[in-house]
């Protein structure tokens, strides 16, 4: 696993892109020596306004300043273990964040920034937290209700759908590898 930040520090990424009106998600280039690694980081307005940050990734300014005025970052999820580099900063960044993280990752979340919930309810009935099953509740998720119905979570449970997005694919029922109810979009989430 990558070092944990402890400055802001902007790796390659790209711009945020819509995907609806209340998620957008940007990538980014994590190197490792074996190779470079995608990251996605996810966002989601919530009806109040407040944003929940999915798997936090140090933007530049620019694109920070967009985020801003998407709506007030009140969230912070840290949806697995191996999801923690960018969580220190973006906490002081904006220390008011609330901070959630699985219970099977709490432990080691722990390490870098303090927990509030693992179990968090957004004030949003659109927003559902769920943790992932098979994952030992290693691994979170979040249903995001809208126009194009999501699911938020790690890709390592995802089939790939070559009609949609790279980012966008089918959401599976880890228990029976069958369509999920509603036949909802998927957008990953990233281990970095």
């Amino acid at each position: 696993m990558p070092a944990i930040l402890d400055h802001w520090k902007v790796l390659p990424h790209g711009p945020l892109t819509a995907v609806d009106d209340k998620v957008w998600t940007v990538t980014g280039t994590l190197h490792m020596p074996v190779g470079d690694f995608e990251r996605r980081m996810c966002v989601v307005r919530l009806r109040d306004g407040r944003l929940v940050i999915w798997s936090a990734i140090a933007l530049d300014e620019s694109e920070m300043a967009r985020l801003e005025a998407f709506g007030r970052p009140a969230w912070l999820v840290v949806p697995g273990d191996d999801h923690r580099m960018d969580a220190k900063i973006w906490l002081q960044r904006y220390p008011h964040l609330d901070v959630a993280a699985p219970a099977g990752a709490r432990d080691k979340v722990l390490e870098v920034v303090p927990v509030d919930s693992s179990a968090p309810d957004f004030d949003d009935p659109d927003v559902q937290w769920i943790t992932v099953p098979g994952t030992q509740g290693h691994e979170a998720a979040l249903t995001v209700r809208g126009a194009r119905g999501m699911t938020l979570r790690p890709p390592i449970l995802a089939l790939s759908n070559p009609l949609a997005d790279s980012a966008i694919s089918r959401t599976i029922s880890p228990s029976t590898l069958k369509r999920a109810p509603r036949a909802s979009s998927l957008l990953s989430g990233s281990f970095a």
